[in-house]
């Protein structure tokens, strides 16, 4: 029997069939997992500017904004490619039009069955990883990624103390960390403040950032990788009331590696994640290339 032709509109997908050693076939503009790697692209986003060595985070925002208020999608799907590929399963999202692709039935070529990601927890990413492995026969491969999951998880070292962190999504406006990050803050070891698991990131003001006092702060632009979100934390610590923090002073923010730690619901991102924010929970060194602590310098007047 063969295996079934996946097409991946969003890079969560393509992560979750990589860990599920699925058939990928085609994938998004943005995936960057390394089967990627030279697999027709089907879809584009519609504002150039969404990338982060493109306009500053501000610019991205009114763009977004305005692009939402009007109805409009941020991302289209070549409807064209997808047919030639022929694939028998795709593999969407039903959650964030801002962060990736969406498809929806005139979308689907004849015969391909569609599947829509829609974790905003983890008991929403075990959801999600047993639905695409029944749809793709392999319910067996699922459970054993939801075993590796727990596993991790359990054999996270975390802190005495539950240090009261914040986590940013963005920065200019400040958006709170949402939806599964307050989780995997708690799973960590830490106290996420501002926003409750579940709920989904929102707009903030510096006065209510500075008020909850955190201990911490993590610095997870939504699709930045380490050096685009370290060079945005220092940006911000200049130019902003982050730098004035009491826990920034003491040397308590960490920019990560938001693209593949946070930005989506993967095994991958939960496991890595986690480790990640225990470790800057417990005061070690992160692994270099997942995560950079940020100095404070002045803010200019």
């Amino acid at each position: 029997m063969r295996s079934p032709r996946i097409a991946c509109l969003v890079p969560a997908a393509t992560d979750l069939a990589a860990a599920l050693g699925l058939d990928v076939v085609g994938v998004s503009h943005e995936c960057d997992h390394p089967i990627a790697r030279g697999l027709p692209v089907l879809t584009r986003s519609r504002i150039a500017a969404m990338h982060p060595h493109g306009p500053g985070p501000a610019d991205i925002d009114r763009q977004v904004s305005a692009a939402v208020a009007a109805g409009e999608p941020l991302y289209v799907v070549d409807r064209a490619a997808l047919a030639r590929l022929a694939p028998d399963i795709v593999l969407s999202q039903a959650i964030c039009d801002v962060r990736a692709a969406r498809a929806d039935r005139c979308d689907l070529p004849a015969g391909a069955r569609l599947v829509e990601l829609a974790a905003t927890s983890l008991a929403g990413l075990a959801d999600d990883v047993r639905a695409v492995a029944a749809a793709a026969g392999v319910p067996e491969r699922g459970e054993a990624c939801l075993a590796d999951i727990a596993a991790h998880h359990a054999a996270l070292v975390r802190p005495r103390d539950r240090p009261r962190t914040l986590a940013l999504e963005w920065g200019h406006p400040p958006f709170l960390g949402g939806h599964w990050v307050p989780e995997l803050v708690a799973l960590a070891g830490g106290e996420h403040l501002l926003s409750g698991t579940g709920q989904p990131s929102r707009r903030a003001d510096w006065a209510e950032i500075a008020a909850a006092d955190p201990d911490l702060v993590v610095f997870m632009p939504c699709g930045y990788d380490l050096a685009a979100a370290a060079s945005e934390a220092q940006a911000l610590c200049r130019h902003s009331p982050l730098g004035q923090l009491r826990c920034v002073r003491a040397g308590r923010l960490w920019a990560v590696d938001a693209v593949r730690l946070f930005s989506r619901c993967t095994p991958y991102s939960v496991i890595h994640g986690a480790a990640v924010l225990a470790a800057l929970l417990r005061g070690d060194e992160p692994p270099i290339a997942q995560a950079c602590r940020i100095e404070s310098t002045p803010a200019l007047s």
